[in-house]
């Protein structure tokens, strides 16, 4: 058994020790079938799902060991049969609408183990890493030489990369063109991929090297400089939906003569489909107002002033410490992004009169007084204000009402829409409630 197969079947004994420790999350990892790997362990066939297999472990690194022990996963008619019969032996509820929309597929037989010829050639990128980012010019006959280098064996091969990736539908490939750039040699090459209906949008996958730090990156990311960039705006909002995600994979240079050109493809195909949702997603969120709170624990997400819904209210109770807790995080977030660090740790709840109001700052450091307000509806929704809150949003240049529509309890993530000035400019106001006094 090979090094890597020994170490893939201990990660499976340590998987295994969780539906002893920790029943309740072990049976969680059944509930999206996708791959299992298989294995006889006391005598018992075992089925391992592999983001079990991952949950200890560098998730990429995993898949690409399997790869290389067991080839592509395979679907199997007989192993469906036993997967069926381990769910009930382990009282494991049996998804079977997800299974029959997906079948499952299975590592199960390793694969003869192959020479695998190294696709990038390490000493090459050391080579060219010295002179990345520094001054070409075609009059120098070695640094002609190593443009040359540098387009046969870091270009052309991104390229060659980035075409023998399994393309999702409706996805096209950006070839890299260039190995330098304003007379300078690329610090970095990238193969961009993207869904051909969000081409505009500068924000895509890559595949590539950074011949600078001498690494092969496979990740997702928009277009942060150059004439063409994402605004500011569209960064932030990008960097605050994507926060969490795995959104990078790095081979350094010790791992990349271990790789061959059909494993990297391998390793940039799953990498796409596990994060094909987040690109999708983010995109419908900062260009088109669209996101599912019910997917996002814990989150706050900014709509653009002309949103509107109609989602009809719940009944479900609407706490005002948590909300101040989320726009809070919010706030600290989008300060810390731009910079302001020092700022960030300022924001916090204030009372003013009798009003709750959340203290926080604009990028510059001027003031910015947050009044919230919240509802389980759509922007539709009626709420409540007093006349102090509405005389306070109107008479201070410095106050913001924020408006939280579309609040899940279950997730305690909401949407966010930014009102600005007295809400008689923006809204219907209707009394509904009198002080009365008997002459």
């Amino acid at each position: 058994m090979s090094t890597t197969a020994s170490k893939l079947l201990q990660k499976v004994k340590e998987a295994l020790q969780l539906r002893t420790s920790d029943f309740d999350q072990y049976k969680t990892f059944f509930n999206n079938p996708g791959s299992f790997i298989t294995a006889t362990i006391g005598g018992q066939q075992e089925f391992v799902p592999i983001a079990l297999l991952c949950k200890n472990y560098e998730r990429y690194q995993t898949l690409l060991d399997l790869f290389l022990v067991f080839g592509e996963p395979e679907p199997s008619e007989l192993l469906n049969s036993r997967l069926h019969t381990f769910y009930e032996q382990h009282g494991l509820p049996w998804p079977s609408e997800k299974i029959q929309a997906v079948p499952p597929t299975y590592y199960v037989r390793p694969v003869p183990q192959q020479d695998s010829k190294p696709f990038f050639t390490i000493n090459s990128i050391e080579k060219l890493s010295t002179y990345a980012g520094t001054s070409y010019k075609a009059s120098d006959a070695f640094l002609k030489d190593l443009g040359a280098t540098y387009a046969e064996e870091v270009v052309d091969k991104t390229n060659n990369w980035a075409q023998a990736i399994a393309l999702p539908e409706g996805y096209q490939l950006e070839p890299e063109r260039y190995w330098q750039v304003a007379g300078r040699f690329k610090a970095f090459t990238w193969a961009k991929i993207y869904a051909q209906k969000y081409k505009d949008k500068k924000i895509f996958f890559s595949v590539g090297v950074h011949v600078a730090e001498k690494k092969l990156v496979i990740k997702l990311d928009g277009l942060r400089s150059g004439t063409h960039k994402l605004s500011n705006f569209e960064i932030r909002n990008f960097d605050y939906f994507t926060q969490g995600q795995e959104l990078e994979v790095v081979f350094d240079a010790e791992k990349i003569p271990g790789l061959s050109l059909e494993a990297l493809a391998f390793v940039a195909s799953r990498f796409i489909t596990f994060t094909k949702a987040v690109y999708e997603q983010a995109i419908e969120f900062i260009w088109h107002d669209k996101v599912d709170v019910s997917l996002h624990k814990n989150r706050l997400f900014k709509m653009s002033n002309s949103y509107q819904s109609q989602v009809e209210a719940t009944p479900a109770r609407v706490e005002e410490e948590k909300l101040l807790e989320l726009v809070q995080g919010y706030e600290q977030f989008m300060l810390i992004h731009a910079g302001r660090e020092a700022l960030a740790v300022q924001v916090e709840p204030v009372v003013h009169g009798n009003l709750q109001l959340l203290r926080s700052f604009e990028v510059d450091g001027k003031p910015r007084n947050i009044l919230l307000k919240a509802t389980t509806g759509g922007t539709q929704t009626p709420f409540e204000m007093s006349r102090e809150e509405i005389e306070y949003l109107g008479d201070n240049m410095h106050t913001w009402l924020y408006h939280i529509v579309e609040y899940n309890p279950d997730t305690h993530s909401a949407k966010l829409v930014v009102r600005k000035g007295s809400p008689t400019k923006y809204a219907h106001l209707k009394s509904i409630r009198f002080e009365v006094t008997i002459d």
